[in-house]
């Protein structure tokens, strides 16, 4: 036998031998407050002192654990600026995770600089797990969180901002490609929260899921909302967005000097195949829309199984609104827009327009301007004079939740695909942990997306006290508002899953926590100190 042929009969050992070798070499270090960086170790019972530190400690693959606590200070930050954060590669992330979600707190103490982001990753294959990114009275950097590299993952972690913003400032910024926010939260002051795209970027392949967000108040006279993907001011270079089982809840509207807070989700410039899944805006205030799905050039623009409801501020504000010229193809199927001034407001000339499966329910106009569908078919109307196109659902709806078509409902069974009028929003979109093209990841799961994951920390983040400076719109910003007052209209202590199910005035189903897995929040006492 040559060599050769020796040789390629070895290799696939010699593959698996390294790929095993290189993951058990693999480090695993920690970080507490009661650490030490001079007499530490990095092990679990003798941890260093500060995670700017750890990090400098890591090579490519390696894990650092944060125990709980509060991390003030640049020497805390997971900023690539500030310390050598290595890349990890397929299969092999660098992994840095607080030891239980939303107990390890990184904190701003004293001024920042542009790149002073409490969480900047400018590599690649990075992975962010359980922290609470905490910024207090700076309105530099203009994220908390920036991600210029690519394959990286942020899940579990919740973004919070207090004070005056810059005027393009906001909680999450992602500018590179494949990157994925997942299970987590925004709250406080904010132009933009989650945000992808520029006016030069070229940022693509990037997911959002399972992420709330509140916008309380801002000082920034640009346009607002609490989802943007921006799009590029010259071509449809950002492209291939998701935003899966994502919620736009009880926002304020910011200032209306010059732009105003266009809505809970936004897309301005030439932004191509976004596609909505599975989301939610809420109570929310704005100046046009719930989903402002298009308003210079888009393509390819998709909103499904997502609800628009209850959003106000003025008169003319619609569930759904697609402004621009051109582009392939605009659509919104299977979604539930109730109770808002305007259902849908369509000046859009994509040349496939299509409305389906979509479920109107006590709006008080259907539209003020429609430049008409090329599709518009199976939708159902409530009351039935507000009924357009054809094969429309007018009688029998009865909406119990505005989640689902219950079982004695017309809607049921009446969409032109054989499933049911409106959005189910029951289902995880995605399998967790999946970037932009693997197996799963813009597929409606069989996982129940109820109860919410960490609602009860989300909603002890929510409530904490958050004044607006002098100048900021609004001037008072109630905390305890919506989903996180203390008990619900029949006496049980109040969450995220029950005030959003029960918000049509039901009793949520007993289903929904009493599964062997999950139980119904009682009350709990966590003391919390930003």
């Amino acid at each position: 036998m040559n060599a050769s042929v020796k040789f390629r009969l070895l290799l696939p050992a010699l593959l698996i031998f390294l790929f095993w070798n290189n993951s058990a070499i693999a480090a695993i270090y920690y970080v507490a407050t009661t650490g030490s960086n001079l007499f530490g170790d990095g092990t679990s019972n003798d941890p260093w002192k500060t995670i700017g530190y750890g990090i400098d400690k890591m090579k490519s693959g390696d894990t650092l654990i944060v125990k709980a606590g509060i991390y003030r200070g640049k020497e805390n930050f997971i900023n690539s600026r500030l310390s050598t954060l290595p890349s990890g590669g397929p299969g092999n992330y660098t992994t840095i995770k607080a030891e239980s979600p939303f107990t390890a707190i990184i904190s701003n103490s004293a001024p920042l600089n542009y790149y002073d982001n409490l969480l900047l990753i400018e590599v690649d294959y990075i992975h962010i797990d359980g922290f609470v990114f905490n910024m207090i009275n700076q309105k530099e950097p203009e994220y908390n969180a920036e991600v210029l590299g690519n394959y990286n993952k942020i899940t579990q972690s919740l973004f919070r901002r207090e004070g005056d913003v810059n005027e393009f400032g906001g909680w999450v910024s992602i500018l590179g490609d494949y990157n994925l926010v997942e299970d987590s939260a925004g709250v406080g002051a904010a132009r933009y929260g989650f945000y992808t795209g520029g006016p030069g970027s070229s940022a693509s392949q990037n997911i959002f899921r399972r992420i709330v967000a509140r916008v309380d108040y801002s000082n920034s006279l640009q346009p607002k909302s609490a989802f943007a993907v921006y799009g590029n001011n010259d071509g449809t270079n950002v492209r291939d967005v998701l935003c899966q089982n994502c919620i736009a809840i009880d926002g304020n509207r910011g200032p209306s000097g010059s732009e105003e807070t266009y809505g809970g989700f936004y897309f301005p410039k030439n932004a191509a195949n976004v596609t909505v899944q599975g989301s939610i805006v809420l109570n929310n205030e704005a100046a046009h829309a719930g989903y402002f799905a298009k308003e210079l050039h888009g393509e390819n623009i998709r909103l499904e199984h997502s609800i628009a409801w209850g959003v106000y501020g003025t008169s003319y504000i619609a569930g759904v609104r697609a402004n621009g010229a051109g582009g392939p193809y605009f659509g919104i199927d299977h979604m539930t827009i109730g109770a808002n001034p305007v259902a849908y407001y369509n000046k859009d000339s994509s040349t496939q327009r299509v409305m389906t499966n979509t479920l109107f329910y006590n709006n008080a106009t259907t539209s003020t301007s429609d430049y008409g569908w090329t599709r518009n078919s199976h939708n159902a109307f409530f009351p039935a004079t507000q009924a357009t196109g054809s094969n429309a659902v007018t009688t029998n709806i009865n909406l119990k939740y505005i989640l689902r078509a219950e079982s004695n409902s017309a809607l049921v069974g009446a969409a032109s695909d054989g499933g049911n009028i409106g959005a189910d929003v029951t289902k995880q979109y995605g399998v967790s942990g999946t970037l932009w093209g693997e197996a799963g990841y813009n597929q409606r799961t069989s996982a129940n997306l109820w109860p919410w994951k960490h609602e009860d920390k989300i909603k002890e983040w929510f409530a904490l006290p958050n004044v607006p400076p002098t100048g900021n719109i609004p001037a008072i910003n109630n905390t305890v508002r919506g989903f996180t007052v203390a008990n619900d209209q029949f006496g049980k202590q109040m969450t995220l899953t029950r005030y959003i199910w029960q918000y049509l005035g039901n009793e949520i189903p007993a289903g929904i926590y009493s599964s062997t897995s999950v139980a119904a929040p009682t009350g709990h006492a966590v003391a919390l100190v930003p």
